[in-house]
């Protein structure tokens, strides 16, 4: 079982901007897919205090909810399966851990027998990982630590 989304990459325009990016990757991919067209919404003053001081991860979970993200059930562990059916269903995933050493966001774009893919807004480039890398990282504790565009929202 594997899914791979064809997911606008994007590079963050500031150091602590990787939800919004994100949250825009994952905009831009359901105007692709349902031909309308219109701006994100968006956190001004925490977009502007991103270019000099860093967010904690609670703010990227309320800001990205802010902008038309929901959030889904969190679980222990990730499987193939349950990415393919994640990724099916919702699209893109917007996920929030400690990737590659720091609190970010990354967007899962497709998953295959042990392997992910993401686009990371960090100079906008697509990476690959484990599954074990993935459940290892990510905020599984957190509630919201996955989140998908709103499809109530424009």
């Amino acid at each position: 079982m594997a899914i791979k989304l064809d997911v606008p990459l994007l590079a963050q325009e500031m150091p602590n901007c990787c939800w919004h990016t994100a949250a825009m990757m994952i905009w831009l991919y359901h105007q692709q897919k349902t031909h309308r067209q219109g701006p994100m919404n968006t956190v001004p003053e925490a977009y502007a205090r991103a270019a000099t001081q860093p967010l904690y991860w609670a703010e990227f979970i309320t800001l990205a909810k802010n902008v038309g993200m929901i959030g889904l059930p969190m679980a222990n562990n990730y499987s193939v399966e349950s990415l393919t059916q994640m990724l099916t269903n919702s699209g893109p995933l917007w996920c929030c851990g400690m990737w590659y050493g720091a609190c970010h966001v990354i967007v899962l774009t497709g998953v295959e027998p042990g392997i992910v893919y993401l686009n990371d807004p960090d100079r906008g480039v697509r990476k690959t990982g484990t599954i074990n890398w993935f459940n290892q990282k990510l905020y599984s504790a957190a509630s919201c630590s996955i989140m998908v565009k709103d499809p109530t929202r424009y």
